[in-house]
């Protein structure tokens, strides 16, 4: 698998950018990240922003 960037969405950086995260996984795959001290669960797509990134979509919602 080739590596891929991806734009994690409702995320950002410590400079207010979206935060991203490459991965060689495939579209479909699950990845669990550290989002402001709580786990997250992200989904990786096909689906391509226009930056050229693929789309990460949260699957946990924080209140």
């Amino acid at each position: 698998m080739a590596l891929r960037s991806y734009t994690l969405l409702g995320t950002t950086d410590g400079n207010s950018q979206p935060g991203r995260r490459d991965s060689t996984r495939p579209a479909g795959s699950i990845i669990t990240i550290s989002v402001d001290g709580r786990t997250a669960r992200f989904k990786l797509t096909d689906d391509r922003l226009y930056d050229g990134t693929f789309v990460a979509d949260p699957l946990d919602r924080f209140l």
